[in-house]
């Protein structure tokens, strides 16, 4: 299908270049790649390619030379600037697919051989054209070594190589997987019965599983994309078409424009059959949603939003989008959810699809996050790149902060920060509570390490850096620095120096040492807060490593950071850091009684521990109302944390929640319900039910008959979510009240008739009301139907995973091995994506998660057999799910055992931190046991109803 015309700004018109230049032009590229500033591969390293790799003369290699640095990367002898690509595919009747590259190379120095990624694919013909006056000639390597391990192919030429220009042309076949990696295949049920599409998914080491390449984000260069294609399929880029040319036997040629100049990773593409929903920029940006036949409907509020945050993005950096088009693409198989692969990001249709009339507000806020978070990825990631994959939460940690940022201005009335502290900056400090955690800046040896650190750390606490950065410097000198830091690396690489550099060149504040006390050294601080003296207004201050356990060692108390204070709610403060283990500090003009909070705002990331005299005053305005949600949210969360870690004695944290009752905000029922969730999970293992009944009828049950469950016309987002946190509640302390099942069960048949009815089950009751229907059944009927519903095409992707993760409910045993049996795929099993949702269904509870780990040992060859050659992090989810829901010492040295005899590649780090979890919970339990005999508990409970 021809690109439709769009209209194109005069910026924008460097782009508009055929394919395929001549001789002349491809002469004029190479001499300015030449000139194009790059920082040096760090690490030279002979290497080769990967089992499959390689040609009649192919033999094998040993391992990569150390080298100087920290990482290996391949050598800088030749660096490519310009793919020529063209690719033959048929995804529809092959998975096979034939390429053919011609890579234009600066040679810089003297040498014998060429080494590029490759793996996968079969290498046919190859020669290298050297292309300098007087010297041109055709080379053809002496031999082709290819190394399995680190996917790497090493050319030997018989000559030295000259300093020159140079054009590598490379003849190739491989074959697409079904394992969302490279260039892969996913089949879909549309209305014309089974079809199969072709997608990219290449971050962070696959671009080399279609072409052979230089696979490193530092590796920036031109591609030139074409594709030959049947007739009646469409293909997409990260460009528009330049051209379209009909070939013999019902097939296409589509030679799409150059891209930007870019990493490797950022090359995407899609064949198959797509409806297309379009709309354009204030600027005249073209942007598409592109989804199977009959669905693009349900990409118009994605496609709002991307139009809204496109435009805000050019305003706020300050730099125009550098392409000319945008598509956004939904897809029926996606690891991820999503990819900002440049000018075409591809997400999770469940990220990117849904009916804006009906769709839950959760699912609504995360189709707006995810699409503010790829698209700041075309400036932050994509336009200035890390160097090396180390630094890699200077692309995830910004998206993470500026996803936020965009939408509290798209969408205000969604106070939108709040839930950043809930979720992302809870996250963070989670993970990074954990001996086993890493530094912001991890540092990456081989580029195949890299998929363990897209987690919380990278994310989570790299956007809660950011935040805090944005906290301390205020908006509009943040704002200025990262424009300076965009215009100044524009096509270029960088490492977190770089960005402090520009913030400290535009505020004048140091910021080199106070950031790098949070982004290269592992954890956060807890800071103490003391009075000085008994009467005086004097507060002592310490800051000290908090982790999860309270464990503490001989060296834990070298550990320094440079805490911005925020003393609240006076904001007149803001600017102190304390950089010292302790130090004193005088409030000036606090009045007898009035409360102080530092980390005022939860700016930062990091806790606060306050002596009783303190806390009592904030208590006092916390129950007056006299404290923002934001630090509401803090003080809950931080006095879970304190309660697990042994500092805080459970009546103090159960005083705490009880002043909490007729909570009006949602988000701080959000914050409500991960505490209340983790307490009654810890419960449930002690076997005392005494907990779940006085938080039942002492709040839940009052809260749920406040908001009701009726929707109204005129209510408001926030009020519908707070509904569903408070009924998510309820189906866990109360499945059985005969009431609440009663009603459940009478929705639950109506919806079964239509379940397109959003009066009567709308979705963001779904999850909880199919949990009380399941638990509440006397028969297997409600089962089998929501399975039945499941394999319904119609049925929307996010009421799938609602029925994935409810089916997990069931009281029956064989019931829940059924639900498990599912993550193995086959007639009646989900797709590799969703993996991991039937798992955390079953490990919901005591019964299921010893039931979910007896389960993966048992299926662990037919789960890895699945996910082979797919993302780590999806065998990462499944273990954790499986493994990490015991919270018993036992347990916890049986995982170990179990991995120690069974290592999982690419996961030790993570397994590492699924068994100090599991430690640090099974504290606590034993902590709460105690508790629960004493009899200030036990009045304080009964107090709990009153």
């Amino acid at each position: 299908m021809q690109f439709p015309a769009w209209r194109v700004n005069s910026s924008r018109r460097r782009f508009q270049r055929r394919a395929r230049p001549g001789l002349r032009g491809v002469c004029l590229l190479l001499c300015v790649a030449a000139l194009w500033p790059r920082k040096p591969a760090s690490f030279f390293a002979p290497s080769c390619a990967n089992e499959g790799n390689g040609s009649s003369n192919a033999t094998e290699e040993t391992g990569p030379v150390q080298g100087p640095k920290s990482h290996e990367a391949l050598p800088d002898e030749v660096e490519p600037f310009r793919y020529a690509l063209e690719l033959t595919l048929d995804p529809e009747r092959s998975s096979a697919f034939s390429g053919k590259v011609s890579i234009s190379l600066n040679v810089t120095r003297e040498t014998s051989s060429i080494i590029f990624n490759a793996r996968d694919l079969t290498l046919g013909s190859i020669k290298l054209l050297t292309t300098d006056p007087g010297r041109a000639a055709t080379l053809h390597p002496l031999e082709v070594l290819k190394d399995a391990k680190f996917q790497r192919v090493t050319l030997h030429f018989k000559d030295v190589l000259q300093p020159g220009l140079a054009v590598l042309r490379i003849h190739y076949t491989g074959e697409m997987g079904k394992d969302m990696a490279g260039l892969y295949s996913s089949r879909y049920k549309g209305p014309d019965g089974w079809k199969t599409m072709a997608l990219t998914q290449f971050e962070a080491v696959d671009a080399r599983r279609m072409l052979p390449c230089w696979d490193e984000p530092s590796r920036k260069a031109v591609f030139a994309l074409g594709v030959v294609i049947p007739s009646a399929l469409t293909a997409v880029s990260n460009m528009p078409a330049a051209s379209e040319t009909t070939l013999e036997r019902q097939r296409r040629r589509i030679v799409f424009l150059d891209t930007p100049r870019m990493s490797s990773y950022l090359l995407a593409l899609a064949v198959g059959r797509f409806d297309t929903i379009q709309a354009q920029t204030v600027n005249g940006t073209l942007i598409r949603v592109l989804t199977m036949p009959g669905q693009a409907a349900q990409g118009q509020f994605a496609l709002s939003v991307a139009a809204r945050a496109l435009s805000y993005y050019e305003d706020y950096f300050g730099v125009p989008f550098p392409l000319p088009k945008l598509d956004m693409l939904a897809a029926p198989d996606f690891a991820a959810g999503a990819m900002e692969n440049w000018g075409l990001v591809i997400y999770r249709e469940v990220d990117l699809l849904c009916n804006e009339t009906t769709v839950g507000v959760a699912r609504k806020v995360r189709i707006a996050t995810v699409v503010t978070h790829e698209l700041s990825h075309m400036w932050f990631g994509n336009l200035v790149t890390m160097e090396w994959w180390d630094q890699l939460w200077l692309n995830e940690g910004f998206a993470n902060w500026m996803q936020t940022q965009a939408v509290d201005v798209l969408f205000p009335e969604w106070h939108i920060w709040e839930q950043y502290v809930v979720e992302e900056q809870s996250r963070a400090l989670q993970l990074d509570a954990l001996r086993s955690s890493h530094p912001v800046e991890v540092p990456i040896r081989h580029a195949k390490e890299v998929d363990e650190v897209f987690d919380a750390i990278s994310y989570c606490k790299g956007g809660s850096v950011v935040r805090m950065v944005n906290g301390v410097l205020g908006k509009e000198l943040f704002r200025e620095g990262l424009g300076l830091y965009m215009r100044r690396f524009a096509y270029r690489n960088t490492d977190s120096s770089d960005l402090w550099s520009c913030w400290e060149e535009v505020s004048g504040m140091p910021l080199q040492d106070m950031m790098s006390s949070w982004t290269q050294q592992q954890g956060f601080p807890v800071l103490i807060v003391n009075r000085s003296a008994p009467k005086g207004g004097g507060l002592a201050l310490q800051q000290r490593w908090f982790l999860a356990d309270g464990s503490e060692e001989p060296e834990d108390a070298k550990k320094l950071w440079h805490i911005p204070l925020l003393p609240g709610p006076d904001s007149q403060r803001k600017q102190m850091v304390m950089d010292t283990p302790e130090m004193l500090w005088e409030p000036p003009g606090k009045a007898e009684g009035a409360w102080l909070k530092f980390n005022f705002g939860q700016v930062a990331p990091y806790r606060v521990l306050y002596d009783s005299s303190l806390l009592r005053p904030l208590a006092t305005a916390l129950r007056a109302g006299h404290v923002n949600p934001l630090d509401r949210i803090g003080l809950l969360l931080d006095a879970m944390a304190f309660a697990k870690q042994g500092r805080l004695p459970m009546t103090e944290l159960l005083r705490l929640v009880s002043a909490y009752k007729g909570e009006k905000s949602a988000h701080v029922w959000q914050a409500l319900s991960d505490v209340l969730s983790s307490l009654h999970r810890m419960a449930a293992f002690v076997g005392d039910t005494t907990l779940h009944e006085a938080v039942g009828n002492g709040m839940l049950r009052d809260a749920l008959q406040e908001v009701g469950l009726a929707i109204s016309a005129s209510e408001t987002d926030l009020t519908r979510h707070k509904r569903a946190c408070i009924l998510s509640l309820m189906a866990m302390y109360l499945p059985h009240d005969k009431g609440l099942a009663e009603e459940a069960t009478s929705r639950f048949q109506r919806w079964l008739d239509a379940p397109d009815r959003q009066d009567v089950l709308p979705d963001d009751l779904k999850t909880s009301m199919f949990k009380i229907v399941l638990a509440n059944a006397e028969t297997d009927a409600p089962y089998h139907a929501l399975r039945r519903v499941a394999r319904r095409p119609d049925i929307p992707q996010a009421v799938r995973l609602s029925i994935y993760t409810a089916l997990g409910s069931a009281t029956r045993r064989d019931l829940r091995l059924k639900t498990l049996d599912m993550a193995l795929g086959g007639r009646n099993g989900v797709r590799l994506q969703d993996i991991m949702y039937p798992v955390q269904g079953v490990s919901s509870d005591p019964d299921g998660a010893r039931l979910a780990w007896r389960w993966f040992i048992q299926r662990r060859r037919s789960i890895i057999a699945r996910l082979k050659g797919a993302s780590v992090r999806l065998l990462g989810l499944v273990i954790q799910l499986a493994a990490g829901s015991v919270p018993d010492k036992g347990h916890a040295n049986a995982v170990e055992a179990f991995f120690q005899q069974h290592p999982v590649q690419g996961l030790e780090r993570s397994i590492a931190q699924v068994v100090e979890s599991i430690r640090t919970d099974a504290k606590f339990v034993v902590r709460l046991e105690d508790a629960m005999q004493d009899e200030e508990m036990k009045d304080l409970l009964l107090s709990f109803e009153l």
